[in-house]
């Protein structure tokens, strides 16, 4: 997976009244913190441990340090207070928002990412993870962004780089099926909608596989409501991202996931999204993040290479 060079904030950057506040949680002072450096966001991220043997994990950021980031922060509480005990998801313990400080403290969970030795192993343990996602009621949808919407704004990418005279920027391949891809992408947001619970940010470091080989889902600030599908079919391309060797085609055609998904609905989902990370890599790069647009486009030339394969 990838390792991004970018500041974090560190434990000790943290204001004492944070350091206080998970001191309160774990009924103990804390006397270890280490950070962990996958990811993309600029606040901090450590695996605390108390003085009684209690460990937590907290993830916090200052609005002034990246306002997007502090948004996202105050959304993954609110997801996660909404988040059913069945999610194979860490529990979270306490949150903390004032003098522009938030902070989310949760269980942490002893694992490592999956993917360390790139043979592809763990692949149906983190789809196992992903079919504990429930159909989510009524009363609770409208808590939650409707993945419809986020894949519909993915699909405009491919317009959008045609109507910029950007075409030139995509790869030989996508620029001769720029029409096909762009049709394709249209269908998206029908193809996405649903209503299962989607974590809509299945890449590997947002994943922990624990002792037993148990797969868990962190990080969830784009929470939303769509096809039960969608989150294993991007688990599946970050496999290719990270050149993990992965018989992703293989794998959609046996994982129960994707049983009675029409092979056209899984193309038209890579082509929005492919389209959209080719159409955010041309855009300037956020504060504090520099690395991510050379990412995203990773990203498209890994969906472009997909596509081709699956339509040739």
């Amino acid at each position: 997976m990838a390792t991004v060079e970018r500041p974090r904030t560190d434990w000790i950057d943290l204001p004492p009244a944070i350091h206080e506040f998970v001191a309160e949680i774990l009924d103990a002072r804390v006397t270890s913190a280490i950070s962990q450096m996958n990811g993309f966001s600029p606040g901090s991220a450590d695996r605390v441990s108390g003085a009684n043997g209690g460990r937590a994990f907290v993830k916090a950021v200052h609005r002034d340090r990246n306002p997007g980031a502090f948004d996202l922060h105050r959304r993954e509480i609110d997801v996660m207070t909404v988040l059913p005990p069945t999610v194979s998801a860490p529990a979270l313990l306490g949150s903390y928002d004032r003098d522009g400080w938030v902070a989310l403290i949760l269980d942490d969970i002893d694992g490592r990412h999956p993917g360390h030795d790139g043979d592809g192993s763990e692949t149906w343990a983190v789809l196992d993870a992903f079919a504990t996602f429930p159909r989510i009621d009524r009363s609770t949808q409208g808590r939650l962004p409707r993945v419809f919407d986020d894949i519909a704004t993915e699909a405009r990418g491919w317009r959008e780089i045609a109507d910029d005279g950007a075409a030139n920027l995509l790869p030989e391949w996508a620029q001769s099926r720029l029409a096909q891809l762009r049709d394709a992408a249209d269908a998206a947001p029908k193809a996405a909608d649903g209503e299962h619970l989607q974590h809509l940010d299945s890449r590997a470091d947002n994943v922990l596989i624990d002792v037993t080989q148990k797969a868990w889902i962190i990080d969830w600030p784009w929470a939303s409501v769509g096809a039960r599908w969608v989150d294993g079919l991007m688990y599946l391309f970050d496999c290719r991202v990270r050149d993990e060797a992965v018989d992703s085609d293989t794998i959609l055609r046996t994982h129960p996931l994707f049983e009675g998904v029409d092979a056209s609905a899984i193309d038209s989902v890579l082509s929005a999204v492919t389209g959209g990370f080719f159409n955010k890599a041309r855009q300037p790069s956020p504060p504090n993040m520099p690395a991510l647009r050379e990412f995203q486009r990773k990203e498209g030339i890994a969906g472009a290479a997909w596509l081709r394969e699956r339509w040739e």
